[in-house]
């Protein structure tokens, strides 16, 4: 039994050394990289450090021409300028076409409203025309064909252009000469 007992206390103190290894390994591991990550700090606060220094230009030993610099500063600040001047006029040449094409929407708008009217009031006129005048077919149907048809619509305006043409010619005309046509 001795024997028993003396087995299990040497595998108990073989897994206590393995443990203790292991956990003294794992402890060196880490000191390793917190002293790396330590040092890289370091390092980058010395660079920081540096880089917030001011800079000082070394002086030369030759006099600074600063009337050469201010007048390549102006020229710069001229070209900048000119720049903008040319965009800041083709943005007015943009704005202006589109005011144009604003009054050309607008323009016709109000033409289809005038033809709107005129389509509003060219039924009552073309129905008088028919009672004066009458043709070879009844009133009812030439009315309701012109109002209807568009080419009967364009037909009813060149007859009624060439009777107005017809008016015209013979108020011009002296009154034996009308008598001949």
């Amino acid at each position: 039994m001795n024997f028993i007992f003396g087995a299990i206390l040497l595998a108990m103190f073989i897994l206590a050394l393995r443990v203790i290894w292991a956990t003294t390994l794992q402890l060196l591991i880490v000191l390793k990289q917190s002293t790396l990550a330590f040092q890289r700090y370091r390092v980058q606060r010395k660079l920081s450090v540096r880089n917030r220094l001011p800079v000082i230009m070394p002086r030369g030993r030759e006099n600074v021409d600063w009337l050469a610099i201010s007048d390549s500063v102006r020229q710069e600040i001229q070209s900048r300028n000119r720049e903008t001047n040319r965009e800041l006029e083709r943005l007015e040449l943009q704005y202006q076409a589109k005011q144009k094409t604003i009054k050309l929407y607008e323009a016709d708008i109000e033409i289809a409203k005038l033809e709107r009217e005129l389509l509003k009031i060219k039924p009552v006129i073309v129905a008088d025309e028919a009672e004066v005048k009458p043709r070879r077919r009844s009133k009812k149907a030439t009315i309701s064909v012109m109002v209807d048809d568009k080419s009967a619509k364009t037909a009813q305006q060149v007859f009624q252009l060439r009777e107005a043409l017809k008016r015209n010619a013979n108020a011009a005309l002296p009154a034996n000469q009308q008598a001949r046509h």
